[in-house]
């Protein structure tokens, strides 16, 4: 039988595996909420150990005995963009327990929580952001993004950073080789890098710039390729030969379609994306994993033609991602991850049956030729029912074999 790797590098390849690899949890954009992570340890057989909180999703870290359990073929590496501890490798001193939503969690040890007397937690290291009473997750900062005096930002004032720090380097570099050498598992690496997400402005004034000024955004988007392309090399050289896949995020639709619309983006994205995928493929052979959401599928031909090869997270309750229509139109082109269990679809009150049955049949599609790693949709939420993590894996092994 392969070894996860070996299935892994099968699909990536091109080739059909023995089966639908498991990737849930493989990256940050495929896995639970830390309370819904709790209920796959339950169903697992395995202790109720507080999970690790890969900040700032607050999405647990799947550690390697809950990834061997549920037959997962790929481990997350390092979260290095999002999480201020280290996932994998030396991890004494840098974890703390935090009793978070009525249960202990563990967190990295420089971030700081407020438990109020109203139920209410705020999280001070995260710029005071609030978990409101009965909610899961923290509230943006706010403020306002509106531009009554809006003042065009100077490219000059913006210094990404081509070099990324070596103590992380080297603790990758050691955690990486550590994990190749004793496991099988295949090894994804979360969001390093400098990407092209940049909105010099904010969200509004970044949208601004590119319809009234797209020299200037030009002039940002490649201060952000170059410093990306630099730290790619560093990767390479650090732990290029034992990471099978590197991941990226940049959210371009909502449910509706391309949220600046697909012209714009093409305009201002697709030049960029094109030399940032060309030059990934240049210096590296670890594989393009891109996270964006919502309706993408106009886009998904410019995204091809730019050398994506992974999209997650297949978001399907969105317009124009029905599972079959883009499998039907991209699956020779495009390895989907994800799109197995989205909870905009799936209401609480839908029976175990019924869940088992329809994502039996979306993995039925997405494995059809190959190009498929199974999960959810994003990170299923900490309301996700027990009941429907146990009929998404079951109907994943009913279904897995090729």
């Amino acid at each position: 039988m392969p070894t996860s790797r070996e299935r892994v590098r099968a699909v990536l390849s091109g080739k059909i595996p023995d089966r639908v690899p498991n990737a849930l949890g493989g990256c940050e954009t495929e896995g639970l909420h830390v309370l819904a992570y709790q209920k796959l340890q339950h169903i697992l057989g395995l202790p109720p150990t507080p999970p690790r909180m890969d900040t700032f999703m607050v999405n647990a870290v799947f550690e390697e005995e809950v990834v061997r359990r549920m037959e997962g073929d790929i481990l997350l590496l390092a979260s290095p963009n999002m999480c201020s501890a280290p996932l994998r490798g030396s991890l004494p001193g840098m974890w703390k327990p935090q009793p978070l939503w009525g249960t202990e969690i563990l967190v990295p040890n420089s971030e700081q929580f407020t438990l109020c007397e109203d139920g209410s937690i705020i999280w001070e290291t995260a710029g005071r952001t609030i978990c409101p009473k009965g909610s899961f997750f923290f509230d943006s900062p706010g403020g306002s993004d509106l531009l009554a005096d809006f003042e065009i930002p100077d490219p000059a004032d913006y210094h990404p950073p081509h070099q990324l720090d070596e103590k992380k380097l080297r603790q990758l570099e050691e955690a990486a080789r550590q994990l190749y050498e004793t496991t099988d598992f295949s090894l994804c690496l979360g969001e390093s890098i400098t990407d092209l997400q940049i909105q010099p402005g904010g969200m509004v004034g970044s949208m601004v710039l590119m319809l009234e000024e797209p020299d200037v955004m030009g002039e940002f988007l490649e201060k952000s390729l170059q410093a990306g392309l630099a730290q790619i090399e560093q990767l390479e050289q650090a732990v290029g030969k034992y990471v099978d896949i590197l991941s990226i995020a940049h959210d371009f639709g909502d449910n509706r379609g391309i949220t600046i619309g697909a012209p714009l983006w093409r305009k201002i994205y697709a030049p960029f994306y094109k030399r940032l995928f060309q030059g990934w493929k240049e210096r590296t052979s670890m594989h393009i994993n891109l996270h964006t959401c919502g309706s993408v599928a106009e886009i998904l031909p410019d995204l091809i033609d730019c050398g994506l090869e992974i999209l997650n997270p297949v978001q399907t309750s969105a317009n124009g991602m029905d599972p079959a229509a883009l499998k039907e139109k991209f699956g020779s082109s495009l390895i989907f991850w994800g799109g197995g269990y989205d909870a905009q679809l799936y209401s609480p009150q839908l029976s175990e049956q019924e869940v088992f049955k329809r994502v039996r049949e979306t993995v039925r599609i997405f494995k059809q030729g190959g190009g498929y790693f199974f999960s959810g949709v994003h990170n299923l939420p900490a309301d996700l029912p027990e009941a429907h993590l146990r009929a998404m894996l079951e109907a994943w092994r009913a279904e897995r074999d090729y």
